[in-house]
């Protein structure tokens, strides 16, 4: 079992470096108020449930679902849940909802701890690059 799992890790992370698309990611049921409001990645609970654009995301409490709801886009992470790395790349790969860094309000997440350790080097910088791949994409995937 454990070199299976040896195995899938691997190969995650060699396809996050060798420029395949992975899946885009959502929260995976963390709620995303706790990211800005606690600096920490909490789960959600189905009790507490909104959908925005296509998406369902869970709150904590009601509190974070009221305050998710007066603003969602405050509280939604960049590039769609796309790893903000890979996005300064110029790639769309995963993330995982736990691997994340605030920056100015803003939600960063990351594929896995030693990308999140690279983007937290220089977190502007990437941001800015990030920021410019998105545009780009998002005006392609626009025309189509």
């Amino acid at each position: 079992m454990k070199t299976i799992k040896t195995f899938v890790l691997t190969a995650i992370s060699l396809a996050s470096f060798s420029g395949l698309a992975l899946a885009e990611a959502e929260l995976d049921g963390y709620c995303p108020v706790c990211y800005v409001a606690a600096g920490k990645a909490v789960e959600g609970v189905e009790e507490f449930k909104s959908d925005y654009k296509g998406k369902s995301y869970l709150f904590v409490k009601q509190g974070a679902k009221d305050a998710f709801d007066a603003d969602p886009e405050k509280f939604l992470p960049a590039y769609d849940g796309l790893c903000a790395y890979g996005m300064s790349k110029g790639k769309k790969f995963e993330s995982d909802p736990t691997l994340f860094s605030v920056i100015d309000g803003v939600i960063y997440l990351n594929f896995n701890e030693k990308v999140k350790a690279e983007f937290d080097k220089d977190p502007k910088s990437f941001i800015a690059k990030a920021d410019a791949n998105w545009a780009e994409m998002s005006a392609k995937a626009d025309k189509k």
